[in-house]
């Protein structure tokens, strides 16, 4: 049984977390100038990468991350807003579902010079688990690409380079199996 006083400080942090819910994630100030630098990375990958298949990624990729974010409710921090989809209080916003919608639009864009694909950290640990999106180019492995994590900033669009990042990516292990890859 809880003491007066263990409920209070529960009570404390609830609210906090609640009042934290309600911090509305906002897009870039310079959208243009995200989807240039995105770009830019994209077009490093390789010289065989096309310049349209680059800009084009990058702009699906910036603003289907803005348009999800707003989707989605994000709530900051990330791990806060699974908790919500969790609860049943948001419908999605999981790093998965991130995946899920930007991988669809992905795979309408008519790029030959790139490649898209599921990368996860920690698969089948629960809590520990992260998926993202890995944009690579067509003659070189995911390992030598880039990932765009939005979920890992709450909806504001982030990526880095797969060699540098913190998580031990590995291709998910239905990666290419896209009617029957989703999110759990």
């Amino acid at each position: 049984m809880l003491s007066f006083r263990s409920l209070n400080i529960l009570c404390v942090i609830f609210v906090a977390l609640a009042i934290s819910a309600c911090t509305h994630v906002t897009a870039p100030e310079d959208v243009t100038s995200e989807i240039e630098s995105l770009t830019q990375a994209i077009n490093a990958l390789s010289k065989d990468v096309s310049p349209t298949d680059a800009s084009q990624t990058s702009s699906l990729l910036i603003n289907t991350a803005i348009e999800l974010a707003d989707e989605y409710d994000m709530a900051s921090p990330p791990r806060y807003h699974n908790l919500l989809v969790h609860m049943g209080i948001r419908e999605r916003g999981l790093c998965c579902h991130w995946v899920e919608d930007l991988l669809t639009k992905l795979r309408e864009l008519p790029t030959s010079s790139l490649k898209f694909d599921w990368l996860v950290a920690r698969q089948g640990f629960a809590l520990r688990e992260h998926s993202t999106v890995v944009i690579y180019a067509a003659e070189f492995s995911w390992s030598d690409g880039i990932i765009f994590d939005p979920w890992r900033k709450a909806g504001v669009p982030h990526w880095t380079k797969v060699a540098g990042d913190e998580y031990p990516w590995q291709p998910h292990s239905l990666s290419g199996k896209w009617e029957i890859l989703r999110c759990k």
